[in-house]
């Protein structure tokens, strides 16, 4: 879940200051399909065994034959709101952006051409639930996790316009998934509607070729 946050960064020699990764319970909920009760209980011992962990190192050269570096400097938690923060060592995030970096290889041989950083993340949560055929959520949490612009947030059309579209239609021209999606819409008081819940479907091009 930290890995998907990481940004991939042309200059190789930059020094990574920003170790900061938020992690959401619902965000477990949703990829393993357990209770939210479960993906609580999951998230909060899986942070709690990664804050006691260490890494060691042993080295050929230097003062040191042995140096051993905790995983975490720090975690944060919202009472109640199902969400933390967690800060890694600095001095092991390039290792951690390696290991991100072959997390995701899988994906740049079917998606390199997707170029944009909200459709990529659109196309990777699309492929967490290829294997169910649908995927369903609020047009809130794609502007939460996606941080899309208010223009997007506000607006269900100028999202739909902007982003979903566009998005949409480059992971079918450029990858083996072929996606669409319908809305269900909550008619309010004074009779507008409000789109509450996108619903996409998900085809694997790929199985069906076999």
């Amino acid at each position: 879940m930290c890995f998907s946050q990481l940004k991939s960064n042309e200059n190789k020699d930059i020094e990574f200051t920003s170790c900061e990764f938020n992690i959401y319970v619902a965000d477990y909920q949703m990829l393993f399909s357990v209770s939210l009760e479960a993906a609580s209980r999951d998230v909060k011992s899986g942070l709690e065994y990664i804050s006691k962990s260490t890494v060691k190192f042993f080295l050929k050269d230097g003062e040191y034959e042995e140096i051993e570096r905790p995983w975490l400097i720090e975690k944060a938690a919202r009472r109640g709101r199902g969400s933390y923060r967690v800060d890694f060592n600095p001095r092991l995030i390039n290792y951690i952006v390696g290991l991100s970096e072959k997390f995701t290889m899988f994906y740049l041989h079917e998606c390199g051409k997707i170029n944009n950083s909200r459709a990529m993340r659109l196309y990777e949560n699309l492929c967490q639930w290829k294997n169910t055929g649908i995927w369903v959520i609020s047009p809130e949490w794609l502007t939460e996790r996606y941080l899309l612009p208010i223009s997007q947030q506000e607006n269900f059309a100028e999202m739909k316009r902007s982003f979903l579209d566009p998005a949409i239609k480059r992971i079918n021209k450029e990858t083996p998934l072929e996606v669409s999606y319908k809305t269900a819409c909550k008619t309010s008081s004074i009779k507008s509607k409000k789109v509450e819940t996108l619903i996409f479907n998900i085809v694997d091009r790929t199985i069906l070729l076999e």
